[in-house]
């Protein structure tokens, strides 16, 4: 009998039955079950893991190595205000020449901010501003007025107020010898009403 069959089992009658059998029977995949810890990561290849199949909040602060993420990695305008905790910026932080006029606020710093030194030598202590007294000022005719430094000091800087009546300034600037602040102005017509006008001169002020 086993010899009238392998006779008659032909390779093309082998496959045939192969067929009939997967048809019958349909087809099955195997499922294999991964025990914990066995996919490990040298069995993880460069670049598998795409970001979609990281979950939100999956990669924790723990889960990123030091230095791991660099300057190349963050995005332009990633990093909020709100992202960086108080105390977080040091001074070493800070690229020299980054923090330029535009990025302090007005009125943000005082003398006390101010390191012994860091206005060329100066400190506040050595710094004043003079007011001088008012000068009145004559409609059409240029009036001088000027505002004299404490003994020992130069004028740097200074200024003036000449109201809100159209006076006109002719000059503006350190006196000759440095001790202090001119202002040249005229005033201008006021009006039927005819409005004293007045001119104030300050000075800023430093010892050398």
């Amino acid at each position: 009998m086993k010899a009238g069959l392998r006779r008659h089992l032909t390779p093309g009658n082998a496959v045939a039955v192969a067929a009939l059998v997967v048809a019958l029977g349909g087809t099955a995949v195997a499922q294999v079950a991964l025990s914990n810890g066995s996919v490990t990561t040298p069995k993880i290849q460069n670049s598998a893991v795409k970001s979609a199949k990281i979950a939100n909040g999956a990669v924790t602060a723990n889960k990123i190595a030091s230095g791991a993420v660099n300057a190349d990695k963050i995005a332009g305008g990633a990093v909020k205000t709100a992202k960086i905790a108080n105390s977080a910026v040091k001074t070493g932080k800070i690229a020299n020449g980054a923090v330029t006029a535009a990025k302090v606020a007005d009125g943000s710093l005082s003398a006390s901010d101010m390191a012994p030194g860091v206005l060329g030598g100066l400190s506040a202590s050595k710094v004043t501003v003079e007011t001088g007294d008012p000068v009145t000022m004559e409609a059409g005719k240029p009036t001088p007025a000027t505002v004299s430094c404490p003994a020992g000091q130069l004028a740097i800087s200074g200024g003036y107020n000449v109201g809100v009546f159209g006076a006109t300034v002719q000059a503006n600037g350190p006196t000759s010898n440095g001790q202090g602040w001119s202002v040249t102005a005229t005033g201008g017509a006021t009006g039927p009403i005819v409005v004293p006008q007045q001119i104030i001169v300050r000075a800023v002020c430093v010892a050398p």
